[in-house]
């Protein structure tokens, strides 16, 4: 039985693009928007972003029906992006949706941005974040852009944005050059465990160099490389544990999102294993970055903080004896192609054949209302 009220963990609803007009004119060049040509049509500028929904849909001024939809770029025919927050809201209950995470830039790539330039344009987007779906925010949570190449400044755009009533946070699901194992990332952190604010890692982020073979053109790229990105997110929850980031901040809760949920059993299982049966270990040899430190098997810390959703995972609802129910979360990928809008119904009939309802109920609905804040 699908639920009544759907909660999706993974909703994208973009900034327009018109808002990097409200940027100092020096930094707009370095964001995507929108410029007129000398004929008077809009035509798309991808400024120094790569990123991955841009790439889908945007791209030519035919492509572009409006400011939101070209600020998402991949958008399914069926749905109806807007700026009205209430059309947006009643677009996703055509869906069965009544509450929603909105996830704003994802896989962006910011090559040769100033840190005051970005600082300045997560200012501007969280503005109209809380701005724009203020009055609804006991059914959405918008998420908090951050400045993540410099962490104090997240952290005080991290409190700003969280006093206006925003939430998750948003950050890569990895970084290559800067692994979130690292001591800098400490005081983020810090501050999203004493905010109780969530950290959202959608799929699609930086763990990969920007030069070499990984970019090249080869027979099933796009599927194999989100592959790849999704099993990847173990190594970003293995990062946060084996550091201690879990074990010191209790409150902390990383959600990976749109990676699907069937490698965590494994990941589970594996680390527990090597943590505690590994001969390496047993003879006192350590990684160079010296011991784990944490006393308890990192599947406890697995369970406890860390989630991960899925829009069509078989093997993660047949697992869910092994991960526990807390840490799996539905998400339709509204608008994009390669979500369940609008069959989220069907999908969700089909995945869950068998699931009692209540535990249905908990990971379509209630794991995600609780973590985010979302009343239902």
């Amino acid at each position: 039985m699908v639920p009544e009220k759907l909660v999706t963990a993974d909703c994208h609803i973009t900034p327009p693009l018109s808002i990097v007009n409200e940027l100092p004119e020096q930094y707009r060049e370095y964001f995507p928007r929108l410029e007129k040509d000398e004929n008077g049509k809009d035509v798309y500028k991808l400024g120094h972003i790569v990123s991955l929904s841009m790439m889908t849909g945007a791209g030519t001024d035919s492509d572009i029906q409006a400011d939101a939809t070209g600020a998402e770029g991949n958008v399914v025919s069926e749905a109806h992006i807007s700026l009205d927050a209430a059309e947006q809201l009643a677009d996703l209950e055509r869906d069965g949706v009544y509450g929603a995470v909105l996830i704003g830039r994802i896989a962006d790539m910011p090559n040769g941005i100033p840190a005051d330039a970005d600082i300045a344009y997560c200012k501007v987007a969280n503005d109209w974040l809380a701005d724009h779906w203020g009055p609804y925010l006991d059914r959405v949570a918008p998420g908090i852009h951050l400045p993540f190449k410099d962490v104090a400044a997240s952290v005080a755009e991290l409190e700003r944005a969280a006093g206006m009533g925003l939430r998750p946070a948003l950050l890569p699901d990895g970084i290559f050059e800067r692994p979130y194992y690292m001591q800098e990332w400490e005081p983020l952190w810090e501050a999203a465990d004493s905010l109780r604010i969530p950290i959202t890692m959608h799929v699609g982020g930086l763990r990969q160099p920007l030069v070499g073979p990984g970019l090249m053109a080869y027979p099933g790229r796009q599927d194999i490389g989100w592959y790849v990105q999704s099993c990847g997110m173990g190594e970003t929850l293995g990062w946060m544990t084996y550091s201690g980031a879990f074990e010191r901040y209790p409150n902390l809760h990383v959600i990976c999102t749109e990676g699907y949920a069937g490698w965590l059993a494994f990941a589970m299982q594996f680390y527990d294993h090597h943590f505690s049966q590994s001969r390496l270990h047993q003879l006192g040899i350590d990684d160079l970055m010296g011991p784990a430190k944490i006393d308890v098997h990192p599947s406890y810390y697995l369970k406890r903080q860390t989630h991960a959703t899925f829009m069509w995972d078989p093997l993660a609802i047949r697992n869910r004896d092994l991960t526990g129910l807390d840490c799996l979360m539905w998400g339709n990928d509204y608008p994009h192609h390669e979500g369940s809008f609008p069959f989220s119904a069907d999908w969700i009939s089909k995945q869950f054949d068998g699931v009692p309802a209540g535990e249905v109920d908990q990971i379509c609905r209630g794991n995600a209302a609780e973590i985010f804040g979302i009343k239902v």
